[in-house]
């Protein structure tokens, strides 16, 4: 089977999320060079070092500090101050943020304190922190404080980004915890977190630095600031203050760059997630061998129920979608939804998967009202909804129990779609029709007693249509299958009964096509 590959990029859909590019943006050395040279040449016009010293004197002062332990001494205490208030900051702050978008009482009992600490000034906070706390203290809480609302407000938004479908897919395959959490929510996330940290760290030094200026910790950079200022030592004022410049720069570049180098293991990117990119010898050479037949026995054991949808109605700002539609679905006999599109099919199939509510009507399984008793239910969406950052493989586990069966067969289905080759490839890199080749391998290994296929075979091209379908038809010999199609060929490689929803063809029971 020929693979075509497209240049899609990294927006996910399931995942969406994978982060968006970032633009390089930095200091040209040109523009730092002429400011410098302005910057040397005003010095000289002033002609007073005392009030405006060079940039070469500011350097020399630099350089003479450079071999003094207690200068170091100085950057290690204001550093040790500053990393303590900002990693206390960001973890409180994005802990009460994931409590905040959990619970509506939460964000509301935060939201005070977010807006004081937001429009309180630094110089307010440390005068007053000055009361409870040590100086050598000071930096801590000030910081602290800074930092808090940035990165609370950013990943409170980060969390807030919502993709609804694919949370919507999320809660059908229910792929919930720690693997939600990677797969599907830190794509959206982390560029939020990434934001709100690098810009926060720089926040922090001017902040802490700030409030050592102000209550003068012995042993710190702030009160080598405040000595310089009251002996009007003002290159020595400029030197300690460069010196903070680039510590706060070389630690905001040091904290990026980690931040990027952990982006594709906390976002589970493809070849980030050994668990599930991992492919055992077993599953690699069953993966190598399978044609097809070797996966499509795996819903043989099943017992599923009949569904009966009676009077299905359901209408959308005063307009009917579906009118009284009623029918039978019966496990090894798929059902085909035949109409063109706008016709409700889409509707009917969310109806049935319990992400829709009906006006009227009613669901049963079995004997069962669906409501008290539904069975298991798997789809395909008629958008595919992949975590376009993760592997071809890691998609297909994401509704899977480790270890399981079909954990397992999931190379073996793959081959036998034709992405065998490709099983650790980023989906983002993928063409639509393997897309929609991943969204089917997915929705057939997840554990169901209901298979909704919402135009299951779009974008695919006729040999790949008739070997898929003959391999859906083969996998799902147990199982009750609905399919939403507008294409009449879907149902005679099914073996399916086919039921039109077309107004002008439909009875109110869903009259059956010739």
């Amino acid at each position: 089977m020929a693979r075509s590959r497209s240049s899609k990029g990294n927006t996910a859909h399931l995942g969406t999320g994978a982060p968006a590019a970032r633009g390089a943006s930095g200091l040209a050395p040109w523009a730092v060079i002429a400011w410098l040279l302005i910057w040397q040449i005003a010095s000289i016009a002033w002609g007073s070092p005392l009030l405006l010293p060079g940039p070469i004197d500011v350097a020399a002062r630099l350089i003479a500090l450079a071999p003094d332990p207690a200068f170091w001494q100085r950057v290690l205490f204001t550093l040790s101050r500053i990393a303590g208030g900002y990693l206390l900051a960001a973890a409180i702050g994005i802990a009460a943020a994931l409590g905040a978008a959990r619970w509506r009482t939460a964000e509301e009992l935060f939201a005070p304190l977010v807006a004081l600490t937001k429009s309180v000034p630094v110089a307010s906070i440390t005068v007053l922190a000055l009361v409870w706390l040590r100086a050598a203290n000071l930096a801590v809480f000030v910081v602290f404080l800074v930092v808090l609302p940035l990165v609370y407000a950013n990943t409170l938004a980060g969390l807030r980004a919502a993709d609804p479908a694919l949370d919507e897919a999320a809660k059908l395959f229910s792929i919930n915890g720690a693997r939600r959490l990677r797969f599907l929510v830190m794509p959206r996330l982390y560029p939020y977190l990434e934001t709100a940290l690098g810009t926060a760290l720089g926040m922090a030094w001017k902040a802490g630095v700030a409030a050592e200026v102000i209550g003068i910790p012995t042993g710190s950079l702030g009160e080598a600031v405040y000595d310089a200022k009251v002996y009007f030592d003002t290159p020595g004022l400029f030197a300690v203050t460069l010196a903070i410049v680039i510590a706060s720069a070389a630690t905001t570049g040091i904290v990026k760059a980690a931040l990027r180098a952990l982006e594709p293991i906390a976002c589970g990117a493809a070849g980030h997630a050994k668990t599930f990119d991992a492919i055992h010898s077993k599953a690699t050479e069953r993966a190598a061998r399978a044609k097809g037949s070797g996966v499509a026995a795996r819903n043989l054991m099943r017992t599923a129920s009949t569904i009966h949808l009676t009077g299905i109605t359901k209408a959308f700002a005063g307009l009917s979608v579906l009118d009284g539609i009623t029918f039978d679905a019966h496990p090894g006999t798929p059902v085909c939804l035949m109409a063109p599109s706008g016709s409700g099919k889409t509707t009917l199939l969310r109806i049935a998967a319990g992400l829709s509510d009906a006006d009227a009507g009613s669901l049963i399984w079995g004997d069962a009202a669906d409501r008290d008793a539904p069975g298991r239910v798997s789809m395909v969406f008629q958008d595919d909804r992949l975590a376009d950052q993760a592997s071809i493989l890691a998609n297909v586990r994401l509704p899977l129990e480790a270890d399981s069966t079909a954990w397992h067969d999931a190379p073996a289905l793959l081959n036998a779609l034709g992405l065998g080759e490709h099983l650790l490839s980023p989906v983002g890199t993928c063409s639509g029709g393997e897309r929609r080749r991943i969204a089917l391998a997915r929705a057939l290994l997840a554990d169901h007693d209901l298979l909704l296929l919402d135009e299951p075979f779009a974008g695919l091209d006729d040999a790949t249509h008739k070997q898929v379908a003959a391999l859906v038809a083969a996998h799902e010999r147990s199982t009750v299958v609905i399919v939403a199609t507008h294409d009449r060929r879907d149902a005679d490689l099914l073996g399916a009964r086919a039921i039109s929803l077309a107004r002008k063809e439909a009875s109110s029971n869903g009259a059956l096509l010739p």
